[in-house]
């Protein structure tokens, strides 16, 4: 009786494993024949398309934060109004500027996107002129204003405590 026990756990398991083994030549004759019938709709075309190597997002976004790294007026700013602080923003204009130069050049890119390199060029300077870069407002270098009249009277009385002892001696 203790036989007969033990043989049903292994007829169980051949029998198991006869079926996973029968079970994989079907499965993969379904995805064959799945395969063949969408094959056709999914061979390239006649004039293969060659990909962007960006969106026209992408390339947008890359030309504007890139306009702004490469000039030192719009960086200033834009690290100035950032509410990230100098490094991280610093950051994310470094990574930006080494790649639109690759993308500038890219003729299928600027004949989909158009040249938004020399778009950026044109509206960071008119954003510049209306007090917003990267659609920041554009805050106030800290220290003393300029119309302040404390400076040049603390200047002045450094420059006499400062020099009045060296006259007398």
């Amino acid at each position: 009786m203790t036989r007969i026990a033990f043989l049903k756990p292994i007829t169980s398991l051949v029998l198991l494993l006869s079926l996973s083994l029968f079970h994989i030549p079907i499965a993969s004759a379904g995805v064959v024949k799945f395969r063949t019938v969408l094959a056709p709709r999914q061979s390239p075309a006649a004039t293969p398309v060659t990909p962007l190597p960006v969106s026209c997002a992408d390339y947008g976004r890359i030309a504007n934060l890139s306009t702004i790294a490469l000039n030192s007026t719009l960086r200033a700013a834009f690290l100035r109004s950032s509410s990230l602080g100098t490094f991280p923003a610093a950051a994310i204009l470094d990574v930006e500027s080494p790649k639109l130069m690759s993308l500038m050049f890219n003729v299928a890119l600027n004949e989909q996107c158009g040249n938004l390199s020399a778009i950026a060029v044109v509206e960071a300077d008119r954003n510049l002129t209306a007090g917003t870069v990267a659609g920041m407002k554009i805050l106030d270098a800290p220290g003393i204003a300029p119309d302040d009249i404390s400076l040049p009277i603390l200047c002045v009385f450094l420059m006499i405590m400062m020099g009045l002892p060296a006259t007398i001696i």
